[in-house]
């Protein structure tokens, strides 16, 4: 019944669109909203790159929102698998500067690996140095984490018109905006739950990058184990050593 896997193997994807269609694109008839982004994966993209497109779908349908262009400069607070996708999704789609801050080194690495510019640690001046240094003003600063203070960090580095785009989910019902800090005009995102459309119709080009090899699994898998092994799993994930866990039946 889950409409995204929830740890199984396979899920059913429900035909939304022959269901509005036939208009009973409703819960009478048992449709439910998942139904809407819902989509069977083609038969050549293999399982183990499949169980990454959820995470994908939405990172990509984010650009839209976002409205993130080649032309643009951005700079990802993150390095899990959302910030990590947003590397990989900016350097395939043509993006030249691509900065991203992590406190682990390891996820840096990982970050220069996947085609960022430049990385930097958060615990350290290293970004404040390099912005003042090269005068460089951001045209958008993704937020994959989650956090207030991240807002507030990034005004003073975004240019006129620039965006700060929150993907992150902030937990917090209020969120104190220090506006003096950045340009006299600037954009806020938040970007709490996916678009429908947009999430949908990014299965196309991912699968499309699947087939070309432009895009694996490989690159975002750290560790697989045993659906039995669930467990283990899971205390990986909280040590901070999976970027993304692949569970065989």
């Amino acid at each position: 019944e889950s409409g995204w896997g929830g740890f199984s193997e396979y899920t059913l994807a429900n035909d939304h669109d022959a269901m509005v269609a036939d208009g009973v694109a409703n819960e009478a008839n048992g449709w439910f909203e998942v139904y809407e982004i819902q989509r069977p994966v083609d038969n050549a993209v293999p399982v183990n790159e499949a169980v990454m497109l959820c995470t994908w779908r939405e990172v990509l349908g984010a650009f839209g929102d976002f409205n993130i262009t080649e032309r643009d400069k951005i700079l990802i607070y993150g390095a899990g698998p959302v910030g990590l996708s947003f590397v990989k999704f900016a350097k395939l789609l043509g993006i030249d500067w691509i900065g991203v801050v992590d406190p682990l080194q390891d996820k840096r690495n990982k970050a220069l690996e996947m085609g960022a510019t430049e990385v930097f640690n958060p615990a350290t001046d290293e970004l404040s140095g390099f912005i003042s240094n090269s005068k460089l003003k951001l045209d958008k600063i993704i937020d994959a984490v989650g956090k207030p203070s991240i807002i507030n960090a990034a005004l003073p580095m975004i240019k006129m018109g620039g965006s700060v785009c929150v993907y992150g989910v902030i937990g917090d019902e209020e969120i104190l905006l220090k506006k003096a800090t950045g340009p006299y005009n600037f954009n806020l995102f938040i970007h709490q739950w996916p678009t429908r459309l947009s999430e949908k119709e990014a299965q196309v080009l991912l699968t499309e990058w699947i087939k070309e090899g432009k895009l694996s699994a490989s690159e975002f898998v750290t560790h697989e184990l045993p659906i039995s092994q669930i467990d283990e799993a899971f205390s990986l994930v909280k040590s901070g050593a999976v970027i993304k866990c692949l569970l065989h039946f």
